[in-house]
């Protein structure tokens, strides 16, 4: 049985993450997918970014919607991964899709909204679309998975667009809120314990499959991991 295995916001274990070289690090291990995650500015621009606030990551502060994509490029986001990456910045949607579209026609993608109701329900509405309408242009969908840990956000999308994307979710489904979508096509097994107990029991892994939903695994080597 052959497993696929997903670089999560890149290849991390050796770049700093949602950043261009750890995008094409993944190219060079041989992932089989990418997955990074999307925000938008305060103007309006779509970003990879996992956080809410940017000072994680890079050496400036500030929520990413509360910021334009000028004063997010004065962000160093690989200076805490190490000297080798300083000077990288946070790369726009448009850049990794420029990017990937070049590349081997191999690799598939799991774009992660982060923008969620709870937030803003319009301006998450409107990040969506606008990362939607994004890909559409560079003809992406087939080998894509749309993904929130926002179970509204997701039938949003689910509804809007007639249920064309591969929506990946979460299980227990109540991580999703209590509204999800009528059909996942996949979802990752999530145990709040995962750091110091047991992976998800095998009867996790049939409730899915029960259901036609693809059940998936996280895996990481870091200590601590926050959604």
């Amino acid at each position: 049985m052959y497993i696929e295995v997903a670089a999560h916001r890149g290849n991390v274990a050796l770049c700093p993450e949602n950043t261009m070289p750890a995008f094409v690090s993944a190219y060079e291990i041989g992932a089989d997918m990418i997955e990074l995650d999307l925000r938008m500015t305060k103007d309006g621009e779509i970003v990879l970014m996992h956080d809410m606030d940017i000072s994680r990551t890079t050496d400036l502060s500030g929520r990413v919607r509360d910021l334009t994509l000028e004063e997010l490029k004065k962000a160093d986001a690989g200076i805490k991964k190490g000297e080798e990456f300083k000077g990288t910045r946070i790369p726009t949607l448009k850049e990794f899709l420029e990017y990937v579209s070049k590349q081997d026609e191999r690799m598939q993608f799991n774009f992660e909204f982060k923008d969620y109701f709870r937030d803003g329900e319009e301006f998450a509405k409107t990040c969506a679309d606008r990362i939607i309408a994004l890909i559409d242009s560079y003809g992406l969908w087939e080998r894509s998975f749309v993904n929130s840990f926002d179970g509204a956000l997701l039938r949003y999308i689910e509804e809007k667009y007639d249920g064309r994307f591969r929506l990946h979710g979460f299980y227990p489904y109540s991580i999703l809120g209590e509204v999800k979508p009528e059909k996942l096509y996949c979802a990752c097994l999530w145990r709040h314990e995962k750091v110091t107990g047991p992976v998800n029991p095998e009867e996790d892994f049939e409730a899915l499959k029960a259901e036609g939903v693809h059940p998936r695994f996280f895996a990481t080597f870091h200590p601590l991991y926050s959604k």
